[in-house]
């Protein structure tokens, strides 16, 4: 290979590695903007709960140390039991 056709090979990889780094960007902003919209509903459900049953609070807090106890939140895939 020429000179100029090693140069060129390079300069196209270098614009493909940024191409791919700004979509992995565009795909990490739309995924938090998920989370947060997640985060939200979570929210709204849960005052929603409280509002009709206000015992909910206190099943919540216990359903929730269960589960911390059963599930690890880092695995890839939570235990369907």
């Amino acid at each position: 290979m020429k000179e100029a056709e090693i140069t060129e090979q390079f300069r196209l990889l270098q614009q493909e590695i940024v191409l791919a780094g700004e979509a992995i960007e565009a795909i990490q902003r739309d995924q938090r903007a998920e989370v947060d919209a997640l985060r939200l509903d979570v929210e709204v459900l849960q005052r929603c709960l409280l509002q009709l049953h206000p015992e909910f609070a206190v099943h919540f807090e216990t359903i929730r140390a269960e589960l911390r106890r059963e599930i690890d939140p880092e695995a890839s895939q939570y235990p369907l039991h």
